[in-house]
């Protein structure tokens, strides 16, 4: 079988989504010819990626680089312009030779109507692997500002669903997004495939406890980004002048909270942007104290769990998540931490302190069994290799 992935993110980035399609190759590689069409690493920006050697790729698999992606601080038209060139562009690659099945993985959206269109040109199965309903966002004024942007974005919606009721194969990470699919698409087959945990980070993360210091330290990494939130956490940095408080990685909100955070004089909260692997996991290690938050939204809540709680709960550290649905019910199953409401800083900043130094190591030993005794991401996507087989 022969096999062409489309997608906006591959290592050496290290977003969720270059996570999951990674672990996707790998495992397809067992028993199948497989290309991956990616834009060159530009995620925050090409030059973090200078000094970066080029991923390990299993037998198997052929790496197609095509020009770095710049739209992601443009305006919402000018990315969706953005967005539609790079699709398009990257569909045509994946398919150049013939394949037997196109798998669009978001979360660009455009990239599932591009990948249809080549599948559909190829005599393709087309599968889309769908992390995220970007398009459902567009009626939330919060979000999208402005009414002629959100009746673009409704008729944009409209052409994700058409596209998604026209694919041989739908897949997802959670089971609440499974729900809302199935739900929406009666007719097509959807599959559930979860993240899962990265082995080779679990191995690299050390869980002993960290070292005493007077002053509590507390960790965010991931997204800074409209739905996480994190202004909330200029508030509890405010609530907390005893602790130190580092947002690590890049978003398009993140200038703007760098900038409140100058304005309002708190010196112990600090933004590091982007940094590489090796450095994040230093900082897992000084951490006493991992969040996370997704804001209240009934789509949140139902069909998200951010993929970096597993990735927290190795680095064997107490979580305090912010958040409802599936992403807290995680939190909850495996002890891992505390959860309260998504936004309330005193909420959160009381969470932090009353975890003491036993409770800490408690939670922490809990977290980093949960993420040992957890699938990796390859043996969740081998299932993969199995639902597409049935396509033939």
């Amino acid at each position: 079988m022969k096999v062409a992935i489309v997608t906006q993110f591959f290592p050496p980035e290290t977003l969720a989504g270059a996570n999951r399609v990674s672990a996707m190759a790998s495992a397809l590689a067992e028993n199948a010819a497989v290309r991956v069409a990616a834009p060159a690493p530009s995620y925050p920006d090409p030059a973090a990626y200078a000094e970066a050697a080029p991923p390990e790729l299993p037998e198997g698999v052929r790496l197609t680089r095509l020009a770095p992606f710049f739209g992601q601080r443009s305006s919402w038209a000018r990315r969706a312009a953005s967005e539609l060139r790079m699709a398009g562009s990257l569909a045509r690659a994946a398919t150049a030779d013939p394949v037997d099945v196109v798998i669009a993985s978001s979360p660009s959206m455009f990239l599932g109507p591009a990948a249809l269109a080549a599948a559909r040109l190829r005599r393709a199965a087309f599968v889309w692997d769908v992390r995220d309903l970007t398009w459902e966002y567009g009626s939330d004024p919060s979000v999208i500002p402005g009414r002629a942007a959100r009746t673009a974005l409704a008729a944009v919606a409209r052409a994700m669903w058409a596209t998604a009721r026209r694919a041989d194969l739908v897949t997802c990470a959670t089971p609440g997004l499974g729900g809302v699919l199935s739900e929406r698409l009666p007719r097509q087959r959807v599959e559930v495939i979860p993240n899962g945990i990265d082995a080779a980070l679990v191995a690299s993360l050390d869980p002993s406890p960290p070292r005493t210091v007077d002053r509590l330290r507390v960790l965010y990494a991931g997204l800074v980004g409209h739905a996480q939130g994190l202004e909330v956490l200029l508030d509890v940095a405010a609530h907390l002048p005893s602790a130190d408080i580092t947002v690590v990685g890049d978003g398009p909100r993140r200038p703007q909270l760098e900038d409140e955070a100058r304005r309002r004089r708190l010196e112990n909260i600090t933004f590091t942007g982007y940094v590489r692997p090796d450095r994040l996991v230093a900082l897992y290690h000084d951490a006493d104290v991992l969040f996370a938050q997704l804001q209240r939204s009934e789509l949140h809540a139902v069909t998200a769990a951010p993929s970096k709680l597993l990735e927290y709960m190795a680095a064997g550290r107490p979580l305090v998540y912010a958040g409802e649905g599936t992403a807290a019910e995680l939190v909850r199953a495996a002890g891992a931490g505390v959860v309260v409401e998504p936004g309330d800083a005193a909420a959160i900043a009381a969470a932090i302190t009353s975890l003491g130094v036993e409770e800490r190591l408690r939670l922490g030993r809990a977290a980093r069994a949960f993420a040992e005794a957890s699938p990796t991401r390859v043996d969740h996507m081998r299932r993969l290799t199995e639902l597409l087989g049935m396509l033939e």
